[in-house]
């Protein structure tokens, strides 16, 4: 397993997300009370970017505003609207004040 240093837990308040480019692809990490969660920054509907289209929810939903595709945060899964399509997640990592993406 592979870990990929994104930031420092202090570099993102609550509500907060970052993009950052792997490979040929931009994830995007969101910082939720209960923690952090890193996902393709597309939309498994019609590729929109979730680091500009997607609202986020305190109880671990993001929306895409650009058609209106629901995602759960904790799984990946469609929750409503027009795909049935998961959202990719990673594995995040904290060790000690830094954040890790794990692939």
């Amino acid at each position: 397993m592979i870990k990929i240093k994104l930031c420092n837990i202090n570099d993102l308040r609550i509500g907060e997300r970052r993009k950052f480019k792997l490979n040929d692809n931009e994830i995007l990490l969101i910082r939720l009370k209960d923690g952090f969660y890193v996902m393709e920054n597309r939309c498994p509907h019609a590729g929109c970017r979730l680091s500009y289209y997607g609202k986020i929810f305190e109880d671990g939903r993001i929306v895409c505003t650009c058609h209106g595709a629901i995602f759960s945060l904790k799984d990946g899964r469609a929750l409503d609207g027009p795909t049935q399509k998961p959202l990719k997640l990673y594995r995040v990592k904290i060790v000690e004040d830094q954040v890790f993406l794990e692939t």
